[in-house]
């Protein structure tokens, strides 16, 4: 699944913000608050977007993201893609690609 720009950065800071609840509430985990969205679909999300763990660990890791994130859907386009992520990760437990194949 590919981010745009601004899901990305969001993303990002909201996995830090989970990670490093004991410092406070992060401005990404504000906003999904906010929105009244689900952790566990953000976490979806992710795990469509972004699967390898190792990466997901060196984004927590790292010092917090710079700057705001900023709210990157509307309530239309946040159901449309975490429908995506949905379809992206059922056909990997399916073992599918969610790829078009070349012929």
């Amino acid at each position: 699944m590919r981010l745009s720009r601004s899901e990305e950065i969001f993303l990002r800071q909201w996995m830090y913000d989970e990670t490093h609840y004991q410092e406070g509430t992060g401005p990404a985990k504000r906003l999904q608050v906010q929105h009244g969205v689900s952790p566990a679909d953000l976490a979806t999300l992710i795990a469509a977007a972004i699967p390898d763990p190792a990466e997901q660990e060196a984004v927590v890791a790292d010092l917090p993201p710079a700057g705001s994130p900023q709210w990157p859907w509307s309530v239309e386009t946040f159901h449309e893609r975490l429908a995506e992520a949905r379809s992206i990760l059922q056909g990997r437990a399916s073992g599918k690609s969610s790829l078009p194949s070349a012929r």
